[in-house]
């Protein structure tokens, strides 16, 4: 994981703010997020996925598939919210 804290990062949804976004092997995180455990773990699952199924189909799959990119998404939530239940 190469980290590159930002000031901002654009968002999909109106009111709605993004933490990180990850364009493997890079995660574009925002600078006061930078040391959050939870979401970092929820980048690492995006990066495990992208490893085991390759760059251009992950991507690909993520950017015109919403069913697809909501399984990814859940399953980054999912263990973002261990890491998070596990330190409260």
């Amino acid at each position: 994981m190469i980290l590159i804290p930002v000031p901002w990062l654009p968002s999909a949804k109106r009111g709605f703010t993004t933490y990180a976004i990850t364009l493997s092997p890079f995660v574009l995180i925002l600078k006061s997020m930078k040391d959050d455990k939870a979401i970092l773990a929820h980048e690492q699952v995006h990066l495990d996925q992208v490893k085991e199924m390759g760059w251009c189909r992950f991507y690909y799959r993520y950017v015109t598939n919403l069913n697809f990119r909501s399984s990814v998404e859940a399953a980054g939530y999912a263990r973002q919210r261990e890491i998070e239940n596990a330190t409260t």
